[in-house]
C-alpha cells in the first residue's frame, strides 16, 4: 500500500522534473545558440528581400501590362513591405543584441535569452513567407485589370477644351436622364464639333450615378462590324473568339443584358445601323452622332434628335485667338483676322486650323492671302462638310514649307478612318519615296520624320494617336486630303472597304501614283495592274486577298514602296517574270505573309533598302538574299525561319536595323549538310545602329553606336 502511495507521489515529480529539464535545457539552448540565430535571423532576412524584390518585379512587368496581382500576392508584398519587416526586427540593434550587465562585465543573459527566442520566431516566420513567395506560379501572379465603367476620353479632337457649349452639353445630359428618351441623335456637319460633345459627355459621366457602364465606339464611313463588335467586347473584358458576326453579336447580347443602367455611344454613323446586329440590346440608353440627320437620325428612329450648330460669333473668336496667339491683336492684323474668322462661318475645324496655321505669323501679306483664299475658293465642298472647313484645310496644306511634308501629310490620307498610323511604316514608305531625305542614317530619317510629324499636328492637320508611336487623321481632315491627293500632282486613291474588285473596274488607274487598297476581303486579284506611274502601292490588311497572276506587277515598273501586310499568309507571291520588273523598288512590307517558297526571288531586287518580313512564313534566307546590297533594315522578328545560308548576313553590309529574334540555329548543320549562319558575320556589320537577336535562350537587344 505504501509503495502505491508513493508511486503516486513520485510519478508526478518525475514528469515535473522532466519538463522543467527539458525547458531548462531549452533555455540554455537557445543562450549556446545565441550568434547562430541572430545570424541565422539576419540571412533569413537577406533571402525574404530577395524574394520580395523577385515578385516585385513580376507584379511591376505586369502592371506596364495593366494588369493587376491577385489578392493573395497584395498581401504578401504588403506583409513583406521593408517598413513592416524593420518593425519586426526593432529589438535587434547593436546596442540590445551587445546589451552588458555588471557594469559591462558580462553579457546580459535575460536579454540573449529573449532575443534568442524572438530571433528564432522570426526567422520562421519570415522562411515561411519566403517559401510562399518563391511558390507563387511563374504566369498566376496577376489578371487583367477590369474595364473601368467609363473610359476617359484623351480629348485627341483638334478644338478639345477650348469652348464648353453649356447649351448643348445640357440638352443632351437633360435627355440622358429622361427614362423615356432611349434613343438620341447628335447630327450636324463635319467638323462642327459632335465627336467633342460626345467626349465631354463621356468623360462627365465618370463616377456619375446616371451610368453604371458608358461605353464609346467609333463606327465610321466604312464601317467595319467585327471591329465595332471587338471595340465593345474589351470595353467590357470580353474576348469574341467567334468569326461569325451574328455568333458574336448573340454573345455580346448576353453579355449586355447583365448590366443595368448602360449607355452606348455610337460616334461618326454614315448609314442607318441595326444594334442587333452588332449585339446591343434595344433597352440599352444610345447616343448615335452623324453628319446626316434624314438618313441616319431619322431612318434609324432616334428619339431625341440634337443638331450642333455653328459656333457664335464670340466663340469663334475666342477659339481662333487661343490657336492663333496674341499676334490677331495687332492693330494692322485684327481687321483681317476678324473677317477670317467670319468667313469660316462657326466651323470649329476650319477655324482651329487657320489659327493654328497662322500662329505668331506677323507678315500681313499672308493673313490676307488666306482671307483672299477663303472668299474665293478654288476647291467645291465635299458631301457633309462645309465648304470654308475645305478651303481653309486646303489653305494650310498650302502653307506647309516643301513637297516632302506634304507627301508625308498625304500618305497619313491612306488608311481607314479612326486609323492608329504606325510611324514606322510612314517612315519606311518615306525613304521609299524618297520624302524622307536617305543622305543620313535611318535614325536621321526618323527623327525628320517626328519633326514633319510635329509641325502637322501644330497646325491641326494631325492628332495623337491612341497606341505608341502612331498619329491619326481628323476624318474631315482625311476626307479633304483625299480630295487634295487626288490631283493629278499628287495622284493619290484610296480606297478602303466596298469591294476591291468591282472599284478597279469602275476606275482608270492609269495616271495613278499612290494607291491603296485597304479592309476588303474574298477577292483575287488575277488582271494585271495597268499604273506606269505607280510609286507606291499599299494592299494590306484585307480578309482573304490573294494575289494569283504571274503579269500583275508587270506594268508598275516604276513602283518604290510595295507594302501586302496582313494577308493572313493567304498571299500568292508572283512569278519570277512579274516580280523581277519591280527593279526600282525600295520599301517592301511582307508582314503576315507565306513567302517560303518564293524567298529566292526576292534576290533581284538590288534597290531593296526596307525589307519588312515579320511575323511571316520564311523558312529559309537563301544566299539571293545576300545579293541586296543596298538593304539598310532587315526585319525578321517573330517571322518563322529555320535556315539561314551561311555568308548572307556578312554581305548586307549596309544594314543599319536587323531584327530576328525567333532565329536560334546560329553555326547549326541541317540535316541535308548545309551550315547556318555564324554570330561571327553579324559583328561584321559596321554600320548597324539596331540589333535584335536570340543567342543561348537569352535574347539579345543591344543599341549599337
Amino acid at each position: 500500500m505504501a509503495l502505491e502511495i508513493l508511486a503516486i507521489v513520485v510519478t508526478p515529480i518525475n514528469e515535473v522534473a522532466k519538463y522543467l529539464f527539458g525547458s531548462l535545457k531549452q533555455q540554455i539552448r537557445y543562450l549556446t545558440s545565441y550568434n547562430t540565430n541572430i545570424q541565422n535571423l539576419r540571412r533569413q532576412v537577406s533571402e525574404l528581400k530577395l524574394t520580395r524584390e523577385g515578385v516585385q518585379t513580376r507584379v511591376e512587368a505586369a502592371q506596364r501590362n495593366l494588369e493587376e496581382p491577385f489578392p493573395n500576392v497584395q498581401k504578401w508584398l504588403e506583409d513583406t513591405t521593408e517598413e513592416k519587416v524593420e518593425e519586426q526586427l526593432r529589438d535587434f540593434d547593436e546596442a540590445n543584441i551587445n546589451k552588458k550587465c555588471f557594469k559591462g562585465l558580462c553579457p546580459d543573459l535575460s536579454s540573449r535569452l529573449r532575443l534568442s527566442k524572438q530571433a528564432v520566431r522570426l526567422a520562421e516566420t519570415f522562411h515561411t513567407l519566403q517559401v510562399n513567395g518563391n511558390n507563387f506560379p511563374e504566369t498566376g501572379i496577376s489578371h487583367p485589370r477590369p474595364p473601368p465603367n467609363v473610359e476617359l476620353a484623351r480629348s485627341t479632337t483638334i478644338v478639345a477644351n477650348i469652348l464648353p457649349r453649356d447649351s448643348l452639353m445640357n440638352d443632351l445630359m437633360e435627355a440622358l436622364g429622361d427614362s423615356n428618351i432611349r434613343s438620341i441623335g447628335v447630327h450636324g456637319m463635319g467638323g462642327i464639333g459632335k465627336t467633342t460633345l460626345v467626349e465631354k459627355i463621356n468623360n462627365e459621366l465618370a463616377g456619375h450615378i446616371l451610368f453604371n457602364k458608358v461605353i464609346m465606339v467609333i463606327v465610321s464611313k466604312d464601317p467595319d462590324l467585327m471591329k465595332i463588335q471587338d471595340d465593345v467586347a474589351r470595353r467590357l473584358g470580353m474576348n469574341l473568339e467567334a468569326t461569325s458576326t451574328n455568333v458574336r453579336a448573340n454573345r455580346l447580347f448576353e453579355r449586355l443584358e447583365t448590366e443595368e443602367k448602360l449607355l452606348i455611344i455610337l460616334d461618326d454613323v454614315w448609314k442607318p445601323l441595326k444594334v442587333e446586329d452588332i449585339g446591343l440590346p434595344r433597352g440599352c440608353k444610345l447616343i448615335v452622332t452623324t453628319r446626316y440627320h434624314q438618313e441616319v437620325c431619322v431612318q434609324m428612329k432616334l428619339q431625341k434628335i440634337i443638331k450642333v450648330e455653328p459656333l457664335s460669333e464670340g466663340e469663334s473668336w475666342v477659339l481662333f485667338k487661343s490657336k492663333a496667339g496674341d499676334v490677331v491683336t495687332l492693330p494692322n492684323l485684327k481687321p483681317i483676322a476678324e473677317k477670317i474668322v467670319e468667313k469660316c462661318k462657326g466651323s470649329p475645324l476650319a477655324i482651329s486650323v487657320l489659327g493654328s496655321t497662322l500662329t505668331s505669323v506677323e507678315e500681313e501679306f499672308v493673313w490676307s492671302d488666306a482671307l483672299n483664299v477663303l472668299s474665293d475658293p478654288t476647291r467645291s465642298g465635299l458631301q457633309g462638310i462645309m465648304p470654308e472647313v475645305v478651303t481653309s484645310l486646303s489653305f494650310s496644306f498650302e502653307r506647309l514649307e516643301s513637297l516632302e511634308i506634304k507627301k508625308c501629310f498625304l500618305f497619313c490620307c491612306l488608311f481607314p478612318e479612326d486609323y492608329n498610323i504606325n510611324l514606322r511604316d510612314l517612315r519606311d514608305y518615306g525613304i521609299g519615296e524618297r520624302f524622307l531625305k536617305v543622305g543620313g542614317t535611318l535614325d536621321n530619317a526618323s527623327d525628320k520624320l517626328l519633326t514633319f510629324i510635329k509641325k502637322l499636328k501644330d497646325c491641326c492637320l494631325l492628332l495623337e494617336g491612341d497606341e505608341e508611336y502612331s498619329v491619326k487623321i481628323h476624318d474631315v481632315v482625311r476626307d479633304v486630303a483625299i480630295c487634295i491627293g487626288g490631283d493629278a500632282e499628287y495622284g493619290f486613291l484610296v480606297n478602303v472597304g466596298g469591294g476591291l474588285i468591282k472599284f478597279r473596274e469602275s476606275e482608270d488607274l492609269k495616271e495613278k501614283k499612290r494607291i491603296s487598297f485597304m479592309k476588303h476581303s474574298k477577292d483575287v486579284l488575277r488582271d494585271p495592274l495597268e499604273c506606269p506611274q505607280l510609286q507606291s502601292l499599299l494592299i494590306r490588311e484585307n480578309d482573304d486577298i490573294s494575289i494569283d497572276q504571274e503579269s500583275f506587277f508587270e506594268d508598275t515598273k516604276s513602283l518604290e514602296v510595295l507594302d501586302l501586310r496582313g494577308m493572313s499568309y493567304r498571299f500568292i507571291m508572283p512569278t519570277p517574270q512579274s516580280i523581277s520588273c519591280l527593279t526600282n523598288l525600295k520599301t517592301l512590307h511582307l508582314v503576315y505573309c507565306d513567302v517560303s517558297d518564293k524567298i529566292s526571288l526576292l534576290g533581284g531586287l538590288r534597290k531593296l533598302e526596307i525589307l519588312n518580313l515579320s511575323n511571316s512564313i520564311v523558312k529559309t534566307l537563301p544566299e539571293e538574299i545576300g545579293n541586296l546590297v543596298n538593304l539598310r533594315s532587315l526585319d525578321l522578328k517573330w517571322a518563322k525561319l529555320s535556315f539561314v545560308a551561311r555568308n548572307v548576313i556578312s554581305k548586307l553590309s549596309y544594314l543599319e536595323e536587323f531584327y530576328m529574334n525567333k532565329y536560334t540555329e546560329w553555326e547549326t548543320m541541317t540535316s541535308g549538310g548545309e551550315y547556318n549562319a555564324r554570330l561571327k558575320e553579324v559583328e561584321l556589320l559596321s554600320r548597324l545602329s539596331r540589333l535584335t537577336i536570340f543567342i543561348k535562350g537569352t535574347e539579345t537587344e543591344p543599341h549599337v553606336s
